[in-house]
């Protein structure tokens, strides 16, 4: 193949026949789509792939034999309407590299990249470069394929060559991506500090994973980090308090999902979480929703992070469900949430002791919750929700809960105006009787209930 610049396709641009540069029909209606950015009958994506679903695909081009990848790269590269770039392979023979990224190069209206594969170290290469030179993508997700060691870390290369100034969201979700691959592309993640939002769900994600993350957290000089959702698994307390160390770094930090696939045992104490609470207690944390999910957290666990909560004023929603808060822990959370004016969301689904009526409980629900909050943490429950008149979702589900918690719950709630949604499901022993409890709550004129749950 002739070398061409890009003068040589805007002298020949008028002249070309599409049908004549691609291999089939589909891909020179995709070309015609991108030459005269016509994108009325499709989303404005266009897809390098292996293969089509179906036969009419308009957002699949298939590298074959007779496409020119000159012209699909300078055709990208001139629309000024494609949003969203998809890349399920890459051509990874050089000539048709140099080619692509020739015209690609100068695109500025992608503002999604997604990798549905493996597109080799050319590929990650070349989209590094692309990245480097562009102030218009926003998002990189790299979703549902086995990464692999050698993809993380031709990955890690790309994210490590230099700032990419306008990228602000990653996704790397459904990877199978292990700890120490994982770990490579955290310490490359260095030189991105621009990046606002960091998804990581779906990985297996230990030990040194989160080590490395903790440390390029707190390596950002004018971190912008708003939302991190996390997965991880067997982790113990440094991890926790070298990612709160990272994380307090990150002072625009509002919104922190972490979920625990404890696979070889949960090595995480109220040591790790009062690292969290330091966190929160930090004059310039802004957290506003929180999901801490099977972080092993009990009484002392509680008590560590509710000592936090008293210092976080603007946290608006706390997602603790699937630990083994039980009734002390409850009682421990509801404390610390005293001054938090501004909650909504208290979620609590799936908590407790593991007593004799809650293993029969669980027998009966025959459901992924582990235990449950018994009738006296509802009685502390009840005097939270009093005071913390702003929640309008509550989230008590699969707890054991009885009749005489409810009553409990109810006396608390009678005053309550802003309580949306209640969600009681998983508690076949709540009969008439307790529900009868919170008539006085239904018929009030301050009520302001939508929904309530009690599915079994």
């Amino acid at each position: 193949m002739e070398s061409r610049d890009i003068d040589y396709y805007e002298e020949h641009v008028k002249d070309i026949r599409l049908e004549d540069i691609t291999s089939d029909a589909i891909n020179a209606k995709i070309l015609h789509k991108l030459r005269y950015d016509d994108w009325n009958d499709a989303v404005n994506l266009i897809n390098l792939s292996r293969e089509r679903t179906f036969a009419g695909d308009l957002t699949k081009f298939i590298i074959r034999e007779g496409d020119d990848c000159g012209w699909l790269g300078y055709f990208i590269g001139k629309s000024q309407k494609l949003e969203n770039m998809c890349f399920e392979t890459f051509p990874q023979e050089r000539e048709r590299v140099d080619a692509l990224m020739v015209g690609f190069c100068h695109n500025q209206s992608i503002q999604s990249i997604d990798i549905d594969s493996d597109i080799g170290e050319v590929g990650f290469r070349e989209l590094g470069n692309f990245l480097g030179n562009n102030r218009s993508v926003k998002d990189m997700n790299f979703f549902s394929f086995d990464m692999g060691s050698e993809c993380a870390q031709n990955v890690a290369s790309m994210f490590g060559q230099c700032q990419y100034t306008s990228l602000k969201h990653i996704q790397i979700c459904e990877n199978n991506l292990h700890d120490e691959e994982f770990a490579q592309i955290a310490a490359a993640l260095a030189v991105q500090p621009q990046i606002e939002e960091l998804a990581l769900y779906d990985n297996i994600i230990g030990r040194s994973g989160v080590i490395a993350l903790g440390s390029t957290l707190k390596s950002w000089r004018a971190p912008s980090l708003k939302k991190l959702f996390i997965s991880i698994s067997d982790i113990d307390d440094e991890c926790i308090q070298v990612m709160a160390a990272g994380m307090i770094n990150c002072s625009s930090l509002s919104e922190l999902n972490m979920l625990n696939f404890n696979l070889g045992g949960n090595l995480i104490t109220e040591v790790g979480l009062k690292s969290f609470s330091d966190m929160f207690q930090t004059g310039s944390c802004c957290m506003e929703k929180l999901c801490l999910s099977k972080m092993n957290i009990g009484i002392d666990g509680a008590s560590a992070l509710a000592a936090g909560f008293s210092g976080c004023r603007s946290l608006k929603s706390l997602d603790l469900s699937h630990n083994i808060l039980g009734d002390a822990g409850l009682d421990a959370i509801v404390a610390g949430l005293a001054n938090s004016s501004n909650l909504e969301e208290l979620l609590l689904s799936s908590n407790g002791g593991f007593s004799s009526t809650g293993l029969r409980s669980l027998a009966t629900f025959f459901r992924t919750a582990e235990n449950g909050i018994n009738d006296e943490g509802l009685q502390a429950l009840s005097e939270g929700v009093t005071n913390q008149c702003n929640v309008t979702i509550l989230d008590l589900s699969y707890n054991t809960i009885t009749d005489e918690g409810v009553q409990a719950l109810a006396s608390g709630l009678i005053n309550n105006s802003n309580l949306e949604i209640l969600q009681l499901s998983g508690h076949r022993s709540i009969t008439a009787a307790g529900l009868r409890s919170l008539s006085d709550f239904f018929q009030s004129e301050s009520c302001a209930l939508k929904t309530i749950w009690l599915v079994d």
